[in-house]
């Protein structure tokens, strides 16, 4: 038996593909070729690539096997997809050989096709540090800046992604401690970062596990003894506008440890990254990655008003996030009501009769006017705008 690994799939499409806000359906999927010759590595490589494809085809999807590359470095891939869905990462659940037959089992993550009303757009997301909650872990390898490393990776990534702008936190890291209650707790600094930072979407996060095991592999004459290491991230993706968790999940990983016990490890080292480890951080971000933009892009954005003067508005959103001279948005007012159990909770109402045109735009802010604008007083700073006829949600 084999050690479970994850491949990430990219997909170039012939259509146009529309963003779902709810996470992907797993297909299974699996493949059997006989075993002939020395080149296993091949033989299994095309066997995992029958077992996607046969995945696909559960999901009336269809890929070209001979155009899927299993690509551990998440370099461009060259996978055809000919369907109404997005096949993006693959897990092997299993593989074994019997009477030379090499049976592979796998699911895929294939996302429909969905006519979720999209935001125009980029949704600026604050990216903090990820904190390691048990350093003691990190001490085989000297693995003491993992943490912020995995932070500056995830943040390449999610710049990668169109429809997102990261402002980076990357000095200060928050942990939450999961004995409290975590909604308060994210609500308190959610609330204090967005109105410090001007933003409404906060990722938090924490490297909860990486400590090392022993694997035993079952050889016909010696077993092998492997040492691996964990890796699991926790992520809390929060609007604080809204005072909802849009995402809590904990995404894993495990690999092979290649260093001997006093060998200090340089994160900083591309080498690091090419290594079984370094590639199951690197998948493990990407996996996240692409939930995290999943939910955000059909998540409405609320931009802040953060300036008024003479009738005109500023918001805290630009060129950066495609906002254009003529866009028009509806202002929305935020009030916070103070429930029975001590929780705040926030009110949003959108006023649906005064239109506000940007006149003005700059990198990350936009100037908004209207002919009704005299009726806007001082009370509306830091109140919110809407996109108008985007989302008529309240």
């Amino acid at each position: 038996m084999f050690s479970l690994k994850s491949v990430i799939i990219y997909s170039v499409f012939f259509s146009i593909f529309l963003s779902s806000p709810c996470f992907a359906t797993w297909y299974q999927g699996s493949a059997q070729q006989k075993i002939e010759g020395f080149d296993f590595e091949k033989i299994r490589t095309q066997t995992i690539k029958r077992a996607i494809a046969n995945a696909a085809i559960q999901s009336h999807s269809y890929i070209q096997v001979e155009d899927i590359v299993l690509d551990g470095l998440l370099q461009s891939s060259k996978t055809l997809l000919r369907s109404e869905g997005q096949i993006r990462r693959v897990e092997i659940l299993s593989e074994s050989i019997n009477n030379d037959i090499l049976s592979v089992t796998v699911k895929a993550d294939i996302k429909p096709l969905s006519n979720c009303q999209k935001a125009p757009y980029a949704k600026s997301l604050l990216l903090t540090q990820f904190p390691i909650l048990k350093p003691s872990q990190a001490t085989q390898g000297a693995l003491f800046d993992i943490g912020i490393q995995t932070s500056k990776r995830f943040e390449l990534q999610l710049n990668a992604q169109p429809k997102i702008f990261v402002n980076s936190l990357l000095n200060s890291a928050f942990t939450p401690d999961n004995s409290l209650d975590m909604e308060h707790y994210l609500e308190n600094v959610g609330r204090y970062l967005a109105t410090k930072y001007d933003i409404q979407f906060i990722l938090f996060g924490a490297i909860r596990d990486i400590s090392l095991f022993e694997q035993v592999k079952d050889n016909i004459l010696i077993d092998d003894v492997l040492l691996r290491r964990n890796f699991t991230l926790q992520l809390y993706l929060y609007d604080a506008i809204r005072g909802n968790i849009l995402l809590h999940k904990n995404y894993h990983d495990e690999a092979n440890w290649q260093y001997k016990q006093n060998h200090i490890v340089d994160t900083n080292n591309s080498i690091f990254w090419r290594t079984d480890y370094g590639r199951s951080v690197l998948h493990t971000i990407s996996s996240a990655v692409i939930d995290i933009n999943d939910i955000l892009s059909c998540q409405q954005s609320l931009p802040q008003i953060i300036h008024h003067n003479n009738g005109q508005l500023l918001i805290n959103i630009g060129k950066k996030q495609g906002v254009k001279i003529g866009d028009e948005f509806e202002l929305v007012n935020r009030r916070l009501l103070q429930g029975a159990n001590g929780k705040t909770y926030p009110l949003l109402s959108t006023d649906h009769l005064r239109t506000l045109n940007v006149i003005q735009v700059n990198n990350q802010s936009a100037v908004l006017t209207s002919d009704s604008l005299s009726a806007v007083n001082d009370r509306q700073l830091f109140n919110l705008v809407s996109p108008k006829n985007i989302f008529s949600t309240f």
